[in-house]
């Protein structure tokens, strides 16, 4: 990856890279380009879309994981792809995939935290000054089993890889 870091300042500056065209096929060949990028790699653990694991280890830590993007049906619309933004270590970086573009919609919305800061604060500066004053806390609803016909369905069990209520509690904690 001679553009290493190249790419990695324009993902910075603009928001997002599109590569296209590339001879990629499977998730495993995308898996062995984003470990040969050297992006930091970490586990789908509090996000709330039901995602199928396509490539990687659920159980293991700090591994290469390919997972589909929604379950949910082509009707339901997909937030956008703020990932992980309210967990106290969210990526550096997400990466898409697509091995089957759909001609109509298919879309993956993307959101930079920064530009909706920038907006908040210029439009509500005095709510973004309360934000920062008091702090924020999520409330997330989860159904104990995944639901996969709502693009937020993910179940509290999956969600956090775990199986009791309290396993979930200690795991949203952190």
């Amino acid at each position: 990856m001679e553009k290493h870091e190249l790419i990695l300042k324009a993902a910075s500056e603009y928001g997002a890279v599109m590569f296209s065209d590339f001879e990629i096929k499977t998730g495993n060949e995308w898996a062995s380009v984003l470990f040969k990028s050297g992006i930091k790699e970490m586990n789908y653990i509090g996000g709330a879309a039901v995602r199928k694991l396509i490539v990687g280890n659920e159980q293991r830590m700090n591994n290469v994981q390919v997972l589909t993007t929604n379950e949910s049906p082509p009707s339901e619309p997909i937030p956008f792809h703020h990932e992980l933004a309210q967990t106290p270590n969210p990526p550096d970086h997400i990466c898409f995939y697509c091995s089957i573009n759909d001609a109509e919609g298919g879309s993956t919305p993307l959101i930079r935290s920064d530009m909706v800061y920038d907006y908040l604060h210029a439009k509500y500066p005095d709510f973004v000054t309360k934000i920062e004053q008091l702090g924020v806390k999520y409330i997330k609803v989860a159904p104990e089993i995944d639901d996969p016909s709502s693009a937020l369905g993910r179940s509290w069990k999956s969600m956090y890889n775990v199986q009791t209520k309290e396993q979930a509690v200690e795991e949203a904690a952190k």
